[in-house]
Order: structure tokens, then sequence, then C-alpha cells
């Protein structure tokens, strides 16, 4: 009877063995659903956007924000202030002694600001230089290229100034507009070498620059002959025959937003893509003729109307309103920044 047990045992055991083998292939190393056994991280769950509340003076000058909400900027005192809106510590990035201030604005989607600062070398010769400002790292650093030269953009005199800067991150390319009052605009291309051009536009006076973030293709407004156009295209992809066209923003899909109307008014918006024809843009009309400066257009492509007199902001495409307080100041991501009396205070959509 022993031995009988003993060899049903043996018999049993590799058996067993070979079932508790296939089992384990079976279940963790054929299945695509694998369960183990450590703490589960739930991907989805977005960080909470930060609440803005944050003091400024009355000289407190180019406000900025970036686009998460995650810091407030302005320009006072001699020197641009950086506001991280978690905790309302306040840095201060200062000028060079040599240089004064002309322009700064936020990459669209990173936290990390581009600043234009202007020189006079003591000889009749000005100049722009150009730092980026990195605020999660507070580290600055000038524009320079591969043998770390820095870069400069030679300027006529002392008058010119940076009226716009448009900035594509996919491509890594910014374009600087510059010019001043009388003289015909000049345009600056800066590549990701740190390397700069001059871009060529028609003979007209220029509004509104943009950027096609993927195409790395200047969009801009041609306020002569009320055109939209692109640098180095014949043709122009908008034409205000019975209306006046505005370039109203670009997205980061490279839609292109450019409002109809008059009178610095916009009643219709035309949307489409740097590449499609103009009988396959998109057109929306609004409910009210509204003034082009009160248009607001995210990076992701959603149309906000602020009506100053309701203290409202309105996403067009859901008609879902964000109220706020004071002085609209701007539409960023995830809400907005508005003036009341001295602080700055955000409303999330």
């Amino acid at each position: 009877m022993k031995g009988l047990r003993k060899i049903i045992i043996w018999t049993i055991m590799p058996i067993a063995l070979e079932l508790v083998g296939l089992l384990y292939i079976d279940q963790f190393y054929l299945n695509a659903e694998t369960t183990f056994n450590a703490m589960k991280v739930d991907t989805t769950v977005k960080k909470e956007a930060n609440k803005i509340n944050v003091k400024v003076s009355e000289d407190g000058k180019n406000i900025g924000v970036s686009y998460s909400g995650n810091y407030i900027s302005y320009y006072e005192d001699g020197v641009i202030k950086v506001v991280d809106t978690s905790n309302n510590k306040k840095k201060e990035i200062k000028i060079d002694d040599n240089a004064k201030f002309s322009s700064y604005k936020w990459l669209p989607d990173r936290d990390i600001m581009l600043i234009a600062e202007k020189y006079n070398d003591g000889h009749n010769s000005n100049y722009l230089k150009f730092e980026s400002y990195n605020a999660k790292k507070d580290e600055k650093n000038f524009l320079s290229n591969d043998k770390n030269k820095e870069l400069k953009i030679s300027l006529a005199d002392d008058k010119y100034e940076v009226l716009d800067m448009a900035l594509s991150t996919a491509t890594n390319v910014t374009y600087v507009k510059v010019g001043k009052e009388g003289a015909k605009s000049r345009i600056y291309r800066i590549n990701v070498m740190a390397q700069v051009e001059e871009t060529k536009y028609v003979n007209c006076k220029l509004g509104k620059i943009a950027v096609a973030n993927k195409e790395d293709k200047l969009i801009y407004e041609d306020t002569t002959y009320n055109r939209i156009r692109i640098a180095g295209n014949t043709n122009p992809i908008a034409t205000g025959e019975n209306a006046t066209h505005y370039l109203l923003a670009s997205d980061n899909e490279d839609r292109v937003y450019v409002g109809n109307g008059g009178n610095g008014k916009v009643k219709k918006i035309f949307i489409g893509d740097v590449k499609t024809g103009k009988q396959e843009w998109k057109i929306l009309t609004l409910e009210h003729e509204t003034s082009k400066n009160n248009i607001y257009i995210t990076t992701n492509g959603k149309i906000y109307i602020n009506n100053p007199s309701m203290n409202v902001v309105t996403e067009l495409e859901t008609g879902k309103e964000t109220k706020y307080d004071g002085t609209l100041v701007q539409v960023y991501n995830l809400g907005v920044v508005s003036n009341d009396k001295g602080k700055l205070i955000g409303n999330l959509f």
C-alpha cells in the first residue's frame, strides 16, 4: 500500500507542477491584462490648476500669463517680475545693465519666456539680444549658436522696438517683428540653431503676425491691401473684398483664424488650414458684432468672446460662460485672468 501511495504521489507531482507552470504562462506572461502586486497609478488624473490671486501695483506693465497659469509676469521698476501662482513666491528677472527692456512673450505650451533686450554699444550701433527664461528652473540664458556666439539683430536706430513675436515650439522657430512709427517694419526668423535671417514680405503696412506651428510658415496681416498672407506664397489665403480681414490667431494644429468685419469689429470668423483652399474654410457667424480685441483663441483651438460690459467670457462652441471681476487681462488654456483693484484673479473655465 505504501508503495502504491508513493507511486501515485510521484505521478501527480510532475503533473501538478506542469499545470502550475501553464497557469503562470497563461495568467502572467500571455495575458495583456496582467495584474501585479503593486500600487495602482491613475494617469488620467490631472494636476489641479493653481488658484491665481496675485497683487500687482499700478506701475506693473506688460502683464502676461503662462499657458497653464502656473506663472504670472509683469514689468516693473526695470525688472520682469514672475510669480509662481502655486505659492505666490516672486522672482525678479533683471535686465542686463547695458540694455533696455523691449519685449517678452511666454511660449505657447511651456513655462518658458523669450525676452528681447535692446543695446547700444556707444558707437551709434543698436541691436537686440534675446534671453530665454525657464520659470520652473529659474534659469536665464542668452540665445547663442553652437560656437557660443550670442545672437544679435541689428537695428537702424534706437527708436526701433520689438512689436510682436510669433513662436513655434514644434519647429523651434521664432519670428520677430521690429519697427517704429513711420517706418516699414522688419521681420526676422530665428531658427533652432540661433541663426537669424530677415524674412521678406510684400511691400505693405504690416499688421499682426502668427506662425503655423508645424509648418514653420509666417502668417501676416497686410493692412495696406486688406489681405492675410503667408510669407513666400504668391496668393493670399484670405481677401476682404466686401469687408476688412483681421488676423486673429493660429493654433497648434496650424489652423488660422481670420476675423471679418470692419472698423475693428468682427461679425464672422473664418477658420482654415494653411494647406487648404478658401473654399474649404469653415465660417462662424457671431450673434453680435464684437471688437477683435475681445476675441481670444487658445492654442488648442477654442474660441472665447469677452463681453466687458457683463464681465463674462463665453466659449463660442458650447456657449459656456465664465464670469470675472474687474478688467479682463488674458485668457489662457485653463481659464481667465482679470485685474480687480490691483489683484490679478484667476477663474477657471
